[in-house]
């Protein structure tokens, strides 16, 4: 209803105003431009506006100001009350502010005095010149100079047409040619934009990966960027110079693309050939940026990022004023952000300090300008870098790189050891970077049964008496099935501790296989807390398990070998080889104690040698459960053995003897069933009776065959000594 009643009392307007004409021709005139204002304001271009200018522009030859005033206006009216989508009134005042400028100025520059005389035509021109400008100034750097033309245009129709029906199919014409001259001049700046939006993101997505490679320990914010800009603004640099250190600090870098990771990711100090390896990264980047052909300077910022303002930088050791102003801002940019950011062999300092630092630096390493600015103003900065969107997509690449690098370590280290205590802990230093559990435990398969063979974390003592068979449980399961077993039950696990089971403080269990050469096992994790463990959990155990397993399996492989080849095949003591060491290393008061067997040949010769080898793995049993823990108990070979027992006092020595004399000749009567066996003992003190090995065990020799020679043949009772034996 409001919009009818405005449109009936806007042609109430014009028609009154067509009353008011006393002539009616005139009144035919004004009827025509009020047709053509409506066309002229309705026709609307593509920023928004509309082709009234060329109405006011029409107007001219036939029309007042105030005329055209009033037809405008009211055209203004009438399409705003008419108009599916109405403007604003704020929008509407500013049309006909603006509309009112450009009729006073129009009307005034054709009717000047000063231009009577010159043709109608020319006129025209020069007040169309006149239009242009309020309706298109909004600035100097805005002002559409290509939508010029279309003035003068409409100031030849109006010098060639007279009012009549001719006027609005050529204002129509005119609108269509100048819709599709603006769609073209919009289509090119939006390509314009858009490749330049894609060149930036170009630059930003090669500035991630170069980044990504460089610092897998933390994701570089874009404080480098934001710092140098407001660096550039703040020395009110050249738009150009401003746009080059945009992109150069972003790109900076890239020259690392040709320097080997060992290098940039050491963690330690860099050698001389290492470092000199690192400097060719400035001229690298250089060459490689000049092949993009940026329209501002890059590459001479790229460059001298290196350069220090003493001249003892690098490529060129420019000093001072010769080091371009944007690689100056970048140098000292980047060194704070270094500082505020962890690396490979230190960690972050906080901002306070790297800002002390790199001005501690000023005059020296850096320009005292460019240092004073960051000083003042880094606490502003470093709010615009917190604004700063998040980049989660990038977390997934330092994750990797970080992951990588973990594993390589872990692999280094497998690789140079064969001691499984070593893996053990190498393997969990890995999997506490890489994921949360709260108890480790490494399971080996004996005699179809898993048997833990080290555990970690919390609750170990309830691990340590586990037996899981195999096939049963989770880490059994992992085990006999070569497959991952995530988020199990732990209850299934510690169930068969029997009664202690109900005591299980874990919530989740986690299993990866260990097979390989014929070993089976299982890698398990063990977490207490809600949290269940997650498939990425699941894939770094069974990545950490599967460079796990082979050089576990050549570890145990080479114990076996090691322990083979130190002991004795018949009775498992260790051997010659083996005493040879363990007597190298002796501790003061230490007693060596060679024993050899009397009548171990008539054993042999009347019960047989399986039965003189029963004797032997009897005997060896016989001492190693007579002798304390750090006593040492090895066969020399035949019926010899030899006995290492440390911290034992002269006097006490007989008594041992008799000990093991008594344990011999027992053993013998319950193998062979008579009294056939017996053994002779000498002993030897160290330092006392010799300093080295084979003076030990000449002197301990010397005294079992003196103690052999008094027992005779017989089975004579030992006498126990105090001195000598």
């Amino acid at each position: 209803m409001l919009k009818r009643l405005g449109a009936v009392l806007c042609a109430v307007l014009l028609l009154a105003g067509a009353a008011l004409i006393p002539s009616t021709d005139r009144r035919v005139v004004y009827l025509s431009y009020s047709l053509l204002a409506l066309t002229a304001f309705g026709l609307t271009l593509a920023d928004g506006t509309t082709m009234g200018f060329a109405f006011v522009i029409l107007a001219l030859p036939q029309l007042g100001w105030t005329e055209t005033l009033f037809i405008a206006g009211a055209a203004l009216f009438i399409l705003a009350v008419v108009r599916r989508t109405r403007p604003t009134p704020k929008e509407l005042m500013h049309a006909l502010g603006v509309t009112t400028i450009a009729v006073l100025a129009t009307q005034a520059a054709f009717h000047a005095t000063r231009l009577a005389p010159l043709p109608v035509p020319l006129r025209l021109m020069i007040a169309a010149a006149v239009c242009f400008l309020p309706y298109n100034l909004r600035g100097w750097k805005k002002l559409r100079l290509w939508s010029f033309p279309y003035y003068p245009a409409a100031a030849a129709v109006a010098s060639l047409f007279p009012v009549s029906v001719v006027l609005a199919p050529l204002l129509v014409l005119t609108w269509r040619s100048y819709r599709l001259s603006g769609w073209h001049l919009e289509q090119q700046c939006e390509r314009s934009r858009s490749a330049a939006a894609l060149h930036q993101r170009t630059i930003e997505t090669l500035a991630l990966a170069i980044e990504a490679r460089d610092q897998p320990l933390s994701g570089r914010s874009r404080r480098v960027q934001i710092y140098s800009v407001a660096i550039a603004r703040e020395l009110q640099l050249p738009e150009n110079e401003v746009e080059a250190l945009r992109t150069a600090s972003l790109l900076y870098d890239i020259g690392e693309l040709a320097i080997p990771e060992h290098i940039t990711l050491k963690a330690g100090r860099l050698t001389h050939e290492e470092f000199e390896k690192v400097k060719t990264h400035a001229d690298v980047g250089a060459a490689i940026l000049e092949r993009a052909a940026f329209p501002y300077p890059v590459v001479p910022m790229v460059r001298a990022h290196h350069e220090r303002w003493d001249g003892s930088g690098y490529p060129a050791g420019l000093r001072g004023e010769e080091i371009p102003l944007g690689a100056r801002i970048l140098a000292a940019v980047d060194t704070l952000d270094s500082l505020a950011s962890e690396r490979q062999h230190r960690a972050a300092l906080s901002l306070d300090q790297a800002v002390e630092r790199v001005v501690a630096a000023a005059g020296q390493a850096f320009d005292p300008r460019v240092t004073s600015l960051i000083a003042r103003n880094y606490r502003t900065w470093e709010k615009r870098v917190a604004r700063q969107p998040d980049r989660t997509f990038i977390d997934s690449i330092f994750s990797a790189q970080r992951e990588a690098k973990i594993l390589l370590e872990l692999n280094h280290v497998l690789g140079a050891t064969l001691e499984p205590e070593e893996m053990f802990v190498a393997v969990r230093h890995a999997a506490l970077q890489l994921t949360a559990f709260d108890a480790l435990v490494v399971w080996v398969e004996h005699d179809g049964t898993l048997r833990p063979v080290h555990v970690t974390g919390d609750h170990v003592a309830l691990f340590s008496s586990v037996h899981i068979p195999l096939g049963s449980g989770v880490s059994g399961s992992a085990a006999a099935r070569a497959e991952t077993v995530s988020n199990g039950d732990p209850m299934l696990d510690l169930g068969w501790l029997g009664s202690a089971s109900h005591l299980c403080p874990f919530h989740d269990a986690l299993a990866a296989p260990l097979c390989a050469r014929g070993m089976r096992g299982a890698l398990s994790l063990y977490r207490a807390g809600e949290k269940s463990f997650s498939p990425e959990d699941a894939r770094v155990a069974t990545s950490i398990a599967a460079q796990f397993a082979l050089p576990l399996a050549n570890g145990f492989r080479f114990q076996h070998l090691n322990a083979a080849a130190l002991s004795d095949p018949l009775t498992g003591l260790p051997n010659s080889t083996a005493l040879a060491t363990r007597l190298a290393d002796l501790e003061p008061s230490t007693t060596v104690v060679v024993c050899d067997l009397d009548g171990f040949k008539d054993v042999n010769d009347r019960f047989g040698h399986l039965t003189g080898n029963k004797v032997l793995i009897g005997l060896a049993e016989g001492f190693r459960k007579s002798c304390r823990e750090r006593d040492f108990v090895a066969r020399m070979g035949g019926d010899e053995f030899v006995l290492i027992l440390p911290q034992l006092r002269p006097e006490d020595i007989g008594a041992r003897l008799a000990q093991f004399r008594a344990l011999v000749r027992v053993l013998g009567r319950e193998i062979c069933g008579e009294p056939v066996l017996d053994a002779s003992f000498g002993a030897a003190y160290y330092p006392r009776d010799g300093a080295t090995p084979d003076e030990l065990l000449a002197c301990a020799d010397r005294r079992m065959y003196f103690r052999k020679a008094e027992q005779k043949s017989g089975v004579l009772e030992m006498q126990p000594r105090v001195k000598g034996a």
